[in-house]
């Protein structure tokens, strides 16, 4: 069975580590194990408890009445929250309890109940990528099981959501999508295929592994508007050959790199945008005609 640190738990539930261990000292709320170094480690039970008691503190209940309360009355408590952002919260705290669950089949039922509850955007765009963002699987994974089978649920319900969506602006500016052969995970580029269809814009999707001699010989018979991919900060990608290429062959399209979590300033010069991964798709939003 899986457990987690102290920092862990600071990721899932947004509460700082130091806020955790006052809850832990004064309110006996959790009660980690320790490592023979004496760091915490917490179990899955104790990561649901922080994650409920985490929401309502966030919807104003205290501490002190929340540490005296019985785990079914805090679930109760919970379910009787009315507004969507917290239905979407608790929703994406059920995901993550899933993952780490030995029942396998456990993250994609509630994955399916969630798209019987709400539209599909509504559901991807809420839960889903919130949940990805939160677990890092938007883009890159530890590689443990329960992540592989959250990826593969989760890639399959992205590209079903894709396939439904109409192409209606095929003679549109045209936005190509694409990840370098460095084996990062695809699910943020799905999304993105998701995200710009559903918005109009016409999407030609490449996929992963894919090499520069590849995009040089489509740039030399299309001439897309823009081009978009994520790296992590320790790929060495050939933006200059690109950025070249591009120059030659389709001098007035843009080379979008979006980056995980960066906080180096964006990058604006010429042919070559560089910005945040969301700042990103935000920006190709306002780009559509």
């Amino acid at each position: 069975m899986r457990n987690f640190t102290i920092n862990d738990l600071e990721r899932f539930t947004g509460v700082k580590a130091h806020t955790l261990r006052i809850w832990e000292r004064r309110y006996d709320i959790l009660q980690p194990e320790r490592t023979p170094g004496n760091f915490r480690l917490y179990s899955v039970d104790q990561l649901k408890k922080i994650l409920n008691i985490a929401l309502l503190n966030k919807n104003g209940y205290k501490i002190s009445r929340l540490s005296k309360i019985t785990e079914a009355v805090v679930e109760n408590t919970i379910t009787a929250l009315s507004k969507d952002d917290n239905k979407w919260q608790k929703a994406i705290n059920d995901l993550t309890i899933c993952m780490y669950t030995p029942d396998a089949g456990c993250f994609e039922d509630v994955l399916d109940e969630l798209i019987l509850t709400w539209p599909m955007d509504v559901v991807m765009e809420r839960i889903v990528v919130p949940f990805l963002n939160t677990t890092a699987l938007l883009w890159i994974g530890s590689k443990l099981y329960e992540e592989h089978i959250v990826v593969t649920s989760i890639r399959k319900k992205l590209i079903l959501a894709i396939e439904m969506l109409p192409d209606t602006n095929k003679q549109g500016d045209s936005v190509v999508l694409f990840l370098p052969d460095n084996k990062q995970l695809d699910l943020g580029l799905l999304y993105c295929n998701y995200f710009l269809k559903k918005r109009g814009m016409h999407v030609v999707y490449f996929g992963v592994d894919v090499s520069l001699p590849i995009l040089e010989r489509y740039l030399t018979v299309q001439s897309p508007k823009y081009i978009f991919t994520y790296l992590p900060h320790t790929t060495h990608f050939p933006t200059k050959q690109l950025l070249a290429c591009m120059e030659a062959n389709a001098p007035n399209a843009k080379f979008i790199i979006g980056e995980y979590a960066s906080e180096r300033p964006e990058v604006s010069k010429a042919n070559l945008l560089q910005m945040n991964y969301a700042k990103a798709l935000e920006y190709l939003d306002t780009q559509k005609n």
